[in-house]
């Protein structure tokens, strides 16, 4: 996965997670190759590859599985970047 944004947001760095919130939590962005980003917080922490629950209030925790993956390991009460599971067009 690239670890850039080419949607023309501002500021919006998806190489690892941070202590400050830098956007507003549920901003959405696309990654360079295409995969689509959500911005959240961890209530817990979330290891890199780990399927990711999201609440209503775009709160994180960890998840057996889901269309949501986190893309580098988030600590508990930082923010970061998942990204949403790859769609899959039938033939």
């Amino acid at each position: 996965m690239a670890n850039f944004a080419n949607d023309g947001k501002l500021g919006v760095d998806i190489a690892g997670s941070d202590g400050t919130a830098r956007h507003r939590l549920g901003t959405t962005a696309r990654a360079a190759d295409n995969q689509v980003l959500i911005y959240v917080y961890a209530n817990e922490a979330i290891a890199s590859g780990t399927g990711v629950e999201l609440a209503t209030s775009f709160t994180a925790s960890a998840s057996s599985g889901g269309e949501l993956t986190a893309i580098y390991a988030i600590a508990s009460g930082e923010y970061g970047w998942v990204k949403k599971a790859d769609l899959t067009v039938a033939s």
